[in-house]
């Protein structure tokens, strides 16, 4: 609908919205609900946001909303163009597995006691990381185990990475496990 100002000797035009323009949908608040037109002060929105996907550590903290991510939050907020039909930010399939966690004792990286749940897309490969032969104390394991190694550590043979859940237990560490495994199996035969 259009509406004429006069100004002087001037005619201005505005366009103003009759609410015949369909609002977009955007999944809103913790994700839990299903996706709903933006109304209020958000039905004019052309965005749709909500938290980031970070593989193999999961979603970053934050709201689904209509409208864009705030400034300087593309680490933790990630937005879509909206539809009117479908939400552009719905909440993603993930899936979780495990990985072993490496920790620093007596100068060498041992399998820590607990493992990490690990949070991957559903169409994301289980993948998990452990201390390299040359990582020393100054070495992080990336993730608490979830994922794969950067490029530069796993040249630098500080990080080994390798496909599947809980795979991430160095061979010495498996063998001594069973190597004890079958002494306890014996002792229980005798």
């Amino acid at each position: 609908k259009q509406w004429y100002q006069r100004r002087g000797r001037e005619a201005v035009v505005s366009t103003q919205s009759t609410g015949s323009e369909a609002a977009i949908k955007c999944v809103q608040g913790d994700g839990t609900k299903a996706a709903a037109a933006c109304a209020g002060e958000a039905a004019g929105e052309t965005k749709c946001s909500g938290p980031k996907f970070v593989e193999y550590t999961g979603f970053t903290k934050g709201d689904y909303k209509c409208g864009a991510c705030a400034a300087n939050t593309a680490d933790t907020c990630q937005d879509c163009t909206g539809k009117t039909d479908s939400a552009c930010n719905a909440v993603v399939e993930t899936a979780d597995f495990k990985c072993k966690n490496y920790e620093l004792k007596e100068e060498k990286w041992v399998v820590a006691t607990a493992s990490t749940t690990c949070k991957a897309l559903k169409a994301t490969k289980a993948k998990c990381n452990m201390p390299g032969d040359k990582a020393d104390k100054t070495y992080k394991v990336q993730n608490a185990g979830c994922g794969t190694c950067t490029d530069a550590d796993k040249k630098a043979e500080k990080c080994a990475d390798c496909e599947g859940a809980e795979c991430n237990v160095k061979k010495s560490s498996a063998a001594t496990f069973t190597f004890f495994a079958l002494i306890a199996t014996l002792y229980t035969l005798l």
